[in-house]
Formats: C-alpha cells, sequence, structure tokens
C-alpha cells in the first residue's frame, strides 16, 4: 500500500541535555549494580577531585580459620575503582591521554571506567586500552553512548531512565499492551457488526474532527476534502478493513505494458444513503454512460477495471458506532483524516475477469479521449434474426447462457455485419435480444487451436462442429443493447 504511516521508532538518548554534574549523577546511579560495592564516592561533587569524578571500592572478604578451627569470612580493604565522567560531544585519542594522566603511575587503581556523551572511534578504544595496560590497571571499561544507552534500556534501570529523561519503557510497554487491546477490540466489532462475508457492505467513514455532519455546505472546500465518506466493503483484511476507494473503465495491453483510466469513475451508490440524487449526480451519470459506451467498443482483450483500494487499520479506529443513523443507515467508524483521506494505505491494480494484474512495470499512456463521443450505431438488422443454433438462441434469449460477447463465423453467413451494426437473437415468442458489432477480425483454425484453446468450444457451439486447422474463422466481437438506445437516431 502507498502513502504508509511511520514506522514508530525510539530516538537516541540526549545526554547532551544533561549538565556536567547532573551526568556524573547518572553514571554514579548506573554503576551501583556493576559491582559489590563496599563505597561509592561521589568525589566530582565537592569540586577537589584529584581530577576524577567517582571514587569506588569494590566488596572484598578474606576467609580464615579461628583458634577454634572455624571458618571465619572477614572484611577487607576492597579493590579500588576510577570513574571518570565527561560530557563532550568528541573524544580524540589524544584527549584520552591527556585524561589519564590523573592516574599515579606508581599507584593505579584495580579498575578504571570513563563515561563520556560521545561515540568513540575504534582508535581511541585502542589508546585508552593500550595506556591503561602500561600503567597496571587490571580492569577497565570505556563507555560511550552506545553502552550507555544499551543499559539504560535494561528493565532494571527503567527508574534511572525515567528519573533523568522522562522515558519509561516498563509504561511503553504498558501503552503497547494497550493499545493491542484496543485494536483486537476494534476488529472483533467490526466482525461482529459486518459479518462473516462483508463484501459489498458499507460503513462510513467519518473525519474525528469533523463537527457539521450530516451537513456538506458547512465546508466549501468538502468536494475536495471530505469529513466524510461512504465507502464499500472489499474484505477484511488482518490489519484492518479494505475498501473500495475508486473503480474505472479501463484500457491496458498486457504486450506492451500500457494502461489507461477513464474519468469519471464509476459512482458507487450506497444503498443505504437517505440523502437525495442531485442533479450533479445525475449528470454525473450520463457522463459515466458515455464512458462505459466508449469502453465497451475497445477490443476485449484492452477491457479491464482499474481498482484503487484502501485499508482502514483497527488502530486507527477511534470509535465504532454499529447503529449509524437515519441518513446513513450503515456502521459509521470515527479516524483522524490525514490529508483528505481516511485510510492509511492503498493499492492500485487492474482487473481482468478473474485475474488481477499489478501496476508494478506498467506505464500510464492515453488512449481515452477527454470527451466522450455520443454512442454510435450502424445498420439495424432486426427484421430476421441471427443464423444461430437454436439451443444457443434459447439461452442467449432467456439469459442462460451469460453475455454473448463474440459471434463465430467459417461460411459467410455474418458477412454482412460491419463494426456498430445491430443483430437480433430470437428464439419462440420470447423477447428479442439484440447485439452491437464492436469489432471483427479472422484467426486461422491452427492459431486457434494452438493459442486459444479456451474459445474452442464457444467456436463449436455456433459452427456445429470441431474446428479445424485450416478453418478461417470470422471472429466478431459484440455487446448487449437495446431499442431505446438507437431510436431516434434513424
Amino acid at each position: 500500500m502507498s502513502r504508509a504511516r511511520p514506522t514508530r521508532t525510539t530516538n537516541p538518548i540526549h545526554f547532551e541535555d544533561l549538565d556536567p554534574k547532573r551526568f556524573e549523577d547518572l553514571i554514579r546511579e548506573l554503576i551501583y549494580d556493576f559491582r559489590d560495592w563496599q563505597t561509592i564516592e561521589a568525589t566530582g561533587k565537592g569540586g577537589g577531585d584529584d581530577g576524577f569524578d567517582i571514587r569506588a571500592y569494590e566488596l572484598a572478604t578474606t576467609t580464615t580459620i579461628d583458634d577454634d578451627g572455624n571458618e571465619v569470612v572477614r572484611p577487607m580493604d576492597g579493590y579500588a575503582w576510577m570513574i571518570q565522567c565527561k560530557r563532550e560531544k568528541a573524544i580524540p585519542p589524544s584527549k584520552i591521554k591527556k585524561i589519564l594522566e590523573d592516574i599515579a603511575p606508581d599507584n593505579p587503581p584495580y579498575g578504571y571506567i570513563l563515561a563520556a556523551a560521545t561515540n568513540f572511534s575504534k582508535k581511541a578504544y585502542d589508546t585508552f586500552r593500550d595506556e591503561l595496560t602500561k600503567l597496571g590497571v587490571l580492569e577497565f571499561y570505556l563507555w560511550g553512548n552506545a553502552t550507555l544507552e544499551t543499559e539504560l534500556h535494561q528493565p532494571k534501570n527503567d527508574r534511572i531512565l525515567f528519573t533523568f529523561f522522562g522515558i519509561s519503557n516498563v509504561l511503553r510497554r504498558r501503552s503497547r499492551a494497550t493499545e493491542i487491546r484496543s485494536e483486537v477490540t476494534n476488529k472483533n466489532r467490526v466482525m461482529r457488526v459486518l459479518g462473516d462475508s462483508p463484501a459489498r457492505s458499507w460503513i462510513l467513514l467519518q473525519d474525528s474532527k469533523d463537527r457539521h455532519y450530516p451537513y456538506e455546505s458547512k465546508y466549501t472546500d468538502f468536494a475536495e476534502r471530505p469529513r466524510w465518506k461512504g465507502l464499500e466493503v472489499v474484505e477484511l483484511h488482518p490489519r484492518g478493513v479494505i475498501v473500495s476507494m475508486k473503480r474505472c473503465y479501463a484500457y491496458f495491453d498486457e504486450s506492451e505494458k500500457t494502461f489507461d483510466l477513464a474519468e469519471p469513475p464509476i459512482v458507487l451508490r450506497n444503498p443505504y444513503d437517505r440523502t437525495r440524487d442531485t442533479e450533479s449526480d445525475r449528470e454525473e451519470r450520463k457522463k459515466l454512460d458515455l464512458v462505459m459506451d466508449y469502453w465497451e467498443r475497445l477490443r476485449q482483450k484492452n477491457q479491464a477495471m482499474y481498482h484503487l483500494n484502501g485499508i482502514i487499520r483497527y488502530e486507527d479506529m477511534l470509535v465504532i458506532d454499529d447503529k449509524g443513523d437515519s441518513w446513513n443507515e450503515v456502521p459509521h467508524i470515527f479516524v483522524d483524516y490525514v490529508d483528505g483521506s481516511p485510510v492509511s494505505g492503498t493499492l492500485a491494480f487492474l482487473e481482468k475477469g478473474k485475474r488481477e494484474i499489478g501496476l508494478d512495470g506498467f506505464s500510464r499512456e492515453a488512449v481515452f479521449p477527454k470527451s466522450f463521443p455520443e454512442p454510435e450505431f450502424g445498420k439495424i438488422y432486426d427484421e430476421e434474426g441471427l443464423a444461430l443454433p437454436q439451443g444457443l438462441c434459447e439461452q442467449y434469449v432467456n439469459f442462460r447462457g451469460g453475455d454473448l460477447d463474440k459471434l463465430f463465423d467459417v461460411d459467410g453467413r455474418f458477412a454482412h455485419l460491419k463494426p456498430s451494426d445491430v443483430a437480433v437473437v430470437r428464439f419462440g415468442q420470447k423477447d428479442d435480444r439484440f447485439v452491437q458489432i464492436t469489432h471483427r477480425y479472422e484467426l486461422s483454425g491452427d492459431d486457434l487451436l494452438r493459442d486459444h484453446p479456451q474459445m474452442v468450444w464457444q467456436v463449436k457451439q455456433h459452427i456445429g462442429r470441431d474446428p479445424l486447422a485450416d478453418d478461417v474463422i470470422q471472429i466478431l466481437e459484440c455487446r448487449s443493447c437495446y431499442k431505446h438506445q438507437w431510436e431516434g437516431a434513424h
């Protein structure tokens, strides 16, 4: 789907927003669980810190035997650690050397931590390790932004993260759990409202910011930016409700990878909408009739339907009103419209028969005119019915054989019919059924048998025998039509 909404991510923690003393407090809080300490001293707080900010002594014990031969655990002086805190944006290797000059070579600490609000380079790490190894420090750690963020995002440090930055992963997880519960609740409610077969159901999508429904006249730009919209449901998706945003008559050439769509789009009328049919609605339908007439005259292999579907995600549904109202007796769903649209993503494709054709790799080329001509009709052959087998005539007149969209001729019986001409199908006392020829072309029997096996049975029904390889088959594409369409034009 296009126009997807942004993915939610965790932003970097802004250590630079802390003043230097507050940054020291943060590091001191983080080291409490780093070792089992005897004492931790904030030596930098008083100002005379002898070059470092925090001094700590790791708890150490020794086991001795008393006079009665029992083991006794006795405390002893712990291992000394120096912790230096630098809230600086950059610390190059030369600066690291300068910082480490505060360590007395004749009395180095057991351990050393340099914590800084920056990202260290490989060379900085190498310099830090080499210098401390030469000084005889046994354990040392260089904490930069990445290390500090990792520590702060651990569940045990959530209190520290919240205290210093107002961020809580625990609260965020609780919030996410609330979001999931809301999403599941919306999904289950929609499924109950629309039922197991929601296709062709209707919903009204209302902008949560609107306060004037159902009066469109309150908005001068309602046509361009509607605040509510009735849409037909296509299906229920695991993430939301798929709705039909737009349908158009379309042209496509599969071999050339081109397509075009005709405007105006097909008007899908909400059967539950009680608003009155306006003059503009009637004018739109007249335009659409001309579009359909033009489209039906295209070669059948080039005819397709354009679909633009959208998704209403369950997580974006703020309120679901399953009753609707007297003006729109369908479920109302309240969402935040974005750029005048209620959907969070769209998908466009072409439909050809039972096939769905994605538009990746297709380019749009103009085929349809900007204004569509009035329907044209050639000669009307309504005195004698088409020379078709009686079984076919009965099927077509009684609408039991599907649409009559092709005629097949191998002996010249339809030689008189040209594109735009009208012929009639008759059977007994039933009402006549009229067809208009839209295209005429020929196909060899060899090509038919090799490339169009799906058409072989149709040809056999029309000519009364199996088609042969040496046949020349005239194919007349046609469409249904009605007397009122040409009466008065002749």
